[in-house]
């Protein structure tokens, strides 16, 4: 039944979004500690390491989890034996590559210390920890139950942050990355499995094989291109500018985009969620509405905030160090949206079956992204990443949105006019409180409240009241229900 996959839906997102509201806490207070200990060279370091091993392991991956949890019918034992056989064969390749090939690829990057050879070996095993986790993980996701995966990884991601703080504080500097991560992955695989335990075994099945693999690879075909636009940082700046400036866009990323941690939290319910109710596609295009609107709000006030009182807040909680980074911060901010229109629409058309087109247009929207990135790093820096970025996702977002159907994405988006208002004026104040900020705590505290303020205020004079109503009056209000008087969903 629809309400009852809307009521899964609706738990499994309020669960998922306290545990990313814990991770964040934890992950911000380890994250400064960090910053503070380290130099953003080692951050880079660790993020080439990381980078290389994810690159091998997405081309080795063939979307085995998306293709299980998409499916209609029910998952059987030779089902789960199977993938997990294909699963250990591709990651076994996978590491045996990176162990061989790990000189070479230390060597792209002429910068950066000879213990890399050995960090890049290292995080390679990680891949085991997590292929053993996956076919219980997945498991749970298809039946929304989030309740156990939640409490899962705040214990994995306190256990990371406890060990790679204590281990930068003593001195172990990049490896501290690498041992949090270790101890991570086995914690979190055991304790998945304990929760959605089965029965391991190794099985092969062409039949059951090929129907993973006919989904699958387009699936990580899309994974795959999406990946490759974030592959500029490490590849191009870490080769032309250094570790260094990779550590400054990682940070900067990651910050800037702080709010994709809610959307990914989100989506991880969203993808089963949308499967579950594939068949009635009007249903679908209503859902979708409600997740653009809901998400799009942190993400608009998110640029706002780093717009207007961005450079002051970098300095006054990580230092002086980041300030280099400040700019970029707030031009990936502004890619926020656009990131969350994409990604949203992506994950409803993967979901019903429809998985072409969204990799089609990723394919479009990374190949423009380095044919921007390569000219404008040269002329702009490492800020030409980001504004690289922000023009092609404004180029390409547009054309994921065809995938609904022409007359279907105008209906999607008209609901969410609205949200032009509220960043318009918080970006206007912010403009202002640029050029009058001192730079001190208080004057970041006070932007921070007013850039809230104007932008809350606006939000709630220009929002819908089907809107207003969920948040105010009826919070057992069904998924889909439309607002008697205008027929928003």
């Amino acid at each position: 039944m629809p309400s009852d996959t809307h009521r899964l839906a609706r738990r499994g997102i309020r669960l998922m979004i306290t545990r990313q509201a814990a991770l964040q806490i934890i992950t911000f207070m380890g994250g400064v500690v960090l910053a503070r200990v380290l130099d953003p060279a080692q951050f880079g370091l660790y993020a080439i390491a990381t980078f290389l091993v994810g690159a091998f392991a997405l081309l080795g991956e063939f979307g085995l989890a998306p293709s299980f949890i998409q499916r209609r019918e029910a998952i059987t034992e030779l089902d789960l034996r199977v993938g997990f056989t294909l699963q250990q064969v591709f990651t076994t390749a996978i590491v045996a590559a990176l162990l061989l090939s790990a000189p070479w690829l230390a060597s792209l990057y002429p910068k950066a210390p000879p213990d890399t050879v050995w960090l890049v070996r290292a995080v390679a095993f990680n891949l085991y920890l997590t292929s053993w986790r996956s076919m219980s993980a997945l498991q749970l996701e298809r039946a929304l139950r989030y309740d156990r995966l939640a409490r899962i990884e705040v214990v994995e991601t306190l256990s990371y942050q406890a060990i790679a703080v204590g281990l930068a504080l003593a001195g172990l500097g990049v490896w501290s990355f690498v041992w949090a991560s270790v101890a991570r992955g086995v914690l979190g695989a055991l304790l998945v499995f304990l929760a959605a335990p089965w029965n391991v075994r190794v099985a092969f099945d062409r039949r059951v094989a090929a129907r993973i693999l006919t989904y699958g690879l387009p699936f990580q075909l899309q994974s795959l291109t999406n990946a490759v636009g974030g592959w500029i940082t490490p590849l191009f700046v870490g080769s032309f500018i250094g570790p260094q400036a990779v550590g400054y866009l990682t940070w900067a990323s990651s910050n800037g985009k702080k709010p994709l941690v809610l959307v990914d939290s989100v989506m991880r319910v969203a993808f089963p969620h949308f499967a579950r109710i594939q068949a009635d596609p009007r249903e679908v295009e209503r859902t979708v509405v409600r997740y653009l609107t809901y998400l799009l709000l942190p993400a608009g006030l998110w640029f706002v905030l780093l717009f207007g009182a961005g450079s002051d807040v970098v300095t006054l909680v990580y230092t002086r160090k980041w300030s280099p980074a400040a700019p970029a911060l707030t031009l990936y901010a502004a890619t926020l949206p656009l990131d969350v229109i994409a990604w949203i629409s992506a994950t409803a058309l993967n979901a019903v079956g429809h998985v072409h087109h969204p990799t089609r247009v990723a394919g479009a929207r990374t190949l423009g992204q380095i044919l921007l990135a390569i000219p404008l790093i040269k002329f702009a820096g490492f800020d030409g990443v980001p504004i690289a970025m922000l023009v092609a996702s404004a180029v390409t977002v547009p054309w994921i949105l065809l995938g609904f159907g022409r007359d279907a994405a105008t209906r999607m988006l008209r609901p969410l006019a609205w949200l032009v208002y509220p960043v318009g004026c918080g970006g206007a104040v912010a403009f202002v409180i640029r050029q009058y900020a001192s730079g001190t705590a208080v004057s970041a505290l006070v932007s921070v409240f007013t850039l809230t303020l104007f932008f809350a205020a606006t939000a709630w004079l220009t929002a819908p009241s089907w809107l207003k109503d969920v948040f105010w009056l009826t919070r057992g209000r069904p998924w889909g229900t439309a607002d008697a008087a205008t027929g928003t969903p």
